[in-house]
């Protein structure tokens, strides 16, 4: 039966390779190949940058005798990348998964049902691992001190480290499944520590080089800190270079981490896998129902729908987040923003308007709420169908969700940057105007690309947000419109000045936006009637 559940779980791991998520059919055979080659292509291009780090670090790392270091640090970041790539399934597949009740409800050991999901995690962190470790193997063996004993380790320590990060994986998941079994607010708690990972993953991206060279120009210094921090990872070097009794160590402190946490879990599986502790009895209390017009019961369906899907809100509503965080920034460096802004245009101030619109419409073309609204219906499309309302109503609802989403940050982050800039009244109203109309343009040619290639048989939400040809053409079509209007001034900024030409461009968005709207409540409304 153990057997039978490995299988099971191996096979639920590579499931996005063999079926296709957006139709929930079987992929072809050739279809299955050329997926996967084109994961190893985007894993390759993430090797090689790891590979370039390791270049960079081995060799001089090796002249001074701390060779130990070299995988230390390279072992440390597979660990932080592993544990990121598999922590997020970590929480679904060990105690959200969907057959859990089923598998428990068999004549099945749960310590066997636990071994098989774990399986399952160590797969997935193994696969985020070896993307670091093995270009680390490649020049060590290419660039480090080679023996024998610690050739054979340096392959080893690949499979031993992903149980370390198995362990911490599964640490973060229990504090998950713990916390997330009291809160009601799981959607935003979500979105919050998804926030901050890609805040922490991009200062550390950003922060890289300056690492690197930290660590050699002070390698002794760092060395001294990681064994004395990190002992483990100092055994695990050592062990690289060939040391039994160091390797032994850093095999017996894995094990022993492990053996820990995994009682823990065979102690607490059940309970957190079949019972709610902290949800709250909702007793019923009488109240007064406040009606709502038609309007505003699909537009609160619109934004509720929007709140309650952290995948939603993380994919076609990171703009905002953006903006606000422009707006702090601004407030707290703004007079430094001036300066870098004199700097660059050098006394041609003329040109700052058209630069400031732009780069606020880039920023909100970000926010593609409407792009995927429609497909989100999915086969509940015939509810609203079916409703003694105008097909329009609908639409109209999706479209103004989307501009109460996005046009507040929006003109708060314009105003802001007009203040900080110092902009004149005049140009200050045309920017605005300029914005407004470039987000209301993007609501409505969300809907017009959603209306036009939609996808109601999607078996999981993240294919219509994600991977929805709207979404890709409301995201990339916003940058393209953006780019095709600066080359256009570039061309006849000899003949129109800067305000003239923002002044077109409001005229042309309004028309744009007439038209766009026009299609959408005569033949758009007959289409989402008959979709």
């Amino acid at each position: 039966m153990t057997k039978t559940l490995l299988k099971k779980q191996l096979a639920e791991v590579f499931s996005w390779l063999f079926q296709d998520k957006k139709s929930g059919k079987n992929r072809t055979r050739n279809g299955a190949i050329g997926f996967g080659l084109l994961y190893l292509f985007l894993f390759g291009m993430l090797g090689v940058i790891f590979y370039t780090s390791a270049v960079t670090l081995c060799g001089p790392l090796c002249e001074v005798g701390l060779g130990w270091l070299y995988f230390a640090i390279m072992g440390l970041i597979s660990v932080v990348l592993g544990v990121f790539g598999s922590v997020f399934s970590t929480y679904s597949s060990l105690y959200k998964a969907k057959d859990n009740d089923l598998l428990l409800s068999l004549p099945v050991s749960p310590s066997k049902v636990l071994i098989a999901r774990l399986f399952g995690i160590y797969t997935v962190g193994l696969m985020y691992e070896l993307i670091v470790m093995i270009p680390t193997v490649i020049v060590w063996f290419i660039y480090g001190k080679f023996t024998v004993a610690g050739g054979i380790f340096s392959l080893l320590v690949p499979f031993i480290l992903s149980f370390f990060v198995l362990t911490l994986s599964c640490i973060l998941g229990f504090a998950v499944a713990l916390v997330g079994s009291r809160l009601k607010r799981k959607n935003i708690i979500t979105v919050i520590l998804s926030l901050i990972f890609l805040g922490a993953y991009y200062y550390l991206s950003s922060q890289t080089y300056v690492l690197l060279q930290t660590i050699l120009a002070n390698p002794q210094k760092v060395g001294d800190g990681v064994k004395n921090a990190i002992y483990p990872f100092y055994c695990m070097g050592r062990g690289t270079e060939g040391d039994f009794i160091s390797m032994l160590i850093f095999t017996a402190i894995i094990a022993a981490l492990f053996a820990i946490v995994y009682f823990i879990l065979a102690k607490s599986f059940i309970s957190l896998t079949t019972v709610n502790k902290g949800n709250v009895k909702v007793k019923y209390k009488e109240k007064n129902i406040k009606s709502s017009s038609v309007g505003q019961a699909l537009l609160k369906k619109e934004l509720r729908r929007f709140v309650g899907s952290p995948t939603y809100m993380l994919n076609c509503g990171l703009g905002i987040v953006f903006m606000i965080i422009g707006v702090v920034a601004l407030i707290i460096k703004g007079s430094v923003v001036k300066g870098m802004i004199d700097d660059i245009f050098d006394g041609n101030t003329q040109y700052i308007p058209l630069m400031i619109a732009a780069a606020i419409a880039l920023v909100s073309s970000t926010c593609d709420i409407s792009a995927p609204s429609v497909s989100l219906e999915g086969k509940n499309i015939w509810i609203a169908q079916v409703l003694p309302i105008s097909g329009f109503a609908p639409l109209k609802a999706k479209a103004t969700a989307h501009l109460w989403l996005t046009l507040p940050p929006v003109i708060i982050f314009t105003v802001t940057v007009e203040a900080v800039l110092r902009i004149s009244v005049a140009d200050s109203i045309t920017i605005l105007a300029t914005v407004v109309l470039f987000v209301l343009f993007s609501a409505l040619a969300g809907l017009y690309f959603n209306l036009k290639l939609p996808n109601l048989t999607w078996t999981n939400e993240i294919i219509p947000i994600k991977q929805g040809m709207s979404v890709m053409l409301s995201l990339f079509g916003g940058w393209v419109l953006v780019a095709a209007l600066a080359v256009i001034y570039f061309v006849v900024r000899k003949f129109i000045s800067p305000t003239v030409y923002l002044a077109m461009v409001i005229i042309l968005l309004a028309v744009v936006s007439a038209v766009i709207y026009r299609w959408l409540k005569t033949k758009g409304t007959k289409i989402f009637e008959t979709l």
